[in-house]
């Protein structure tokens, strides 16, 4: 464990990692708490309610590579700044209004979140050596996990005792603190190279506009990115389906006091998991870490109780977090430093994009076959996804060592 030992002990590392959780703890919590605000607060119907965090999903999978390449561009304050305006009047505003103008705000908020993924990350890469990237890496994952952990069970509570609106608005506060603190900071996001020793805010801003920008970044891609990307929305699909089986599973067996739990124990597993893989001597495959992610999720098809739930979700989530690190850890081998924010922002499109499709999808497979089927589709889904990528990949580098 000296690896964490050293990367821990650089100053920008660790108040990176304080100062982005100050970020994610509030944002991780915003969906929830909208959800049960447009229930109890406006007396609407779930419908109602899942359409704003399918809102706020969609446009934040539109946000990741444009704000990701943004950092690239312009450096972290002048990506931060327009960040901490608009979502902090957003949030401020939007539990105050209506429906309709509480759904746009939520837009206007996702389209311009916080790179909460992409700055961190970059960050994390550009102040380690390259031998211990993997390992900074695999720390951002752990406390991804215990923000996800930390931040709806607090949320939830402060929502039923102080208000949703109260608990939204102090949500975007509180995230706003964390923000000018990156930016006061400003922590480099790249490293200084021959060709271009200054850094990315203060490099000549480039003429062309933000889309044209991202398309031709995209086009200098290696064709290998696109598989990963695929292994990346298969994962979030795996994740996304993970979820929501158990809520169905907890709330049919008579428990639904025990979704949190099940879930917690899910997310512990991932940290677990995360901390081993920043250990190792060597990183893995995304798809092969997928084909075991997949495999164990459909286990709790198994299960017969929350605590046999519980320790399944753990098992499987011990790949998660790998899963996650690997394939940002490959992606930004692929592409040169000064494009690691926009390849990152993909990378987040991709898992959330996963995520939101497995909601109806799997949603309506447990409506028809029973919440078993859940966690049987999602995983193999991720497993036959994961071992078709990874048989595609072995088949590529043998042709091209012959």
């Amino acid at each position: 464990m000296h690896g964490y030992r050293d990367v821990i002990a650089i100053r920008e590392v660790w108040t990176t990692l304080l100062l982005s959780a100050l970020i994610r703890i509030p944002i991780f919590s915003l969906g929830i708490v909208m959800s049960v605000h447009v229930v109890s607060s406006l007396h609407l119907d779930y419908v109602r309610a899942g359409a704003v965090t399918t809102v706020v999903t969609v446009a934040t999978m539109i946000s990741g590579p444009w704000r990701g390449s943004m950092v690239d561009r312009r450096g972290l304050r002048r990506t931060m700044l327009p960040s901490l305006i608009t979502t902090t009047i957003t949030w401020g505003l939007c539990p105050w209004l209506g429906y309709f103008p509480l759904l746009v705000l939520c837009a206007i908020g996702g389209l311009w979140n916080y790179p909460i993924f992409t700055i961190p990350r970059q960050v994390l890469m550009a102040a380690v050596p390259a031998s211990r990237r993997r390992a900074a890496l695999s720390l951002d994952s752990v406390t991804v996990e215990i923000c996800y952990m930390i931040g709806p069970t607090v949320a939830i509570i402060a929502a039923t005792t102080i208000g949703t609106r109260i608990t939204i608005t102090a949500c975007g506060f509180v995230a706003a603190i964390g923000a000018i603190g990156l930016m006061v900071l400003n922590p480099a996001t790249t490293e200084p190279s021959e060709d271009s020793p200054a850094p990315p805010a203060l490099r000549p801003r480039p003429r062309r506009s933000s889309r044209r920008h991202i398309a031709a970044r995209w086009r200098g891609y290696p064709p290998r990115s696109a598989s990963i990307l695929f292994a990346v929305v298969a994962t979030g699909f795996c994740l996304g389906g993970l979820e929501l089986t158990a809520v169905a599973e907890m709330r049919s067996m008579g428990h639904p006091e025990m979704i949190g739990w099940v879930l917690a124990a899910s997310g512990f597993g991932s940290a677990i998991g995360g901390t081993l893989y920043g250990a190792l001597p060597r990183g893995a495959s995304t798809a092969l870490l997928l084909v075991f992610l997949g495999t164990l999720t459909a286990l709790p098809a198994l299960s017969r109780g929350p605590a046999s739930t519980a320790i399944l979700l753990f098992v499987g989530g011990v790949f998660c977090a790998p899963t996650i690190t690997s394939s940002i850890d490959a992606l930004t081998d692929l592409v040169p430093a000064d494009s690691r924010g926009t390849i990152i922002g993909w990378q987040g499109s991709c898992l959330n994009g996963g995520t939101a499709l497995a909601a109806p999808l799997i949603g309506a497979i447990m409506d028809a076959n029973g919440w078993q089927w859940g966690f049987l589709v999602a995983g193999i889904a991720g497993a036959v996804i994961g071992a078709t990528v990874w048989t595609a990949e072995r088949v590529v580098r043998k042709r091209q060592a012959v």
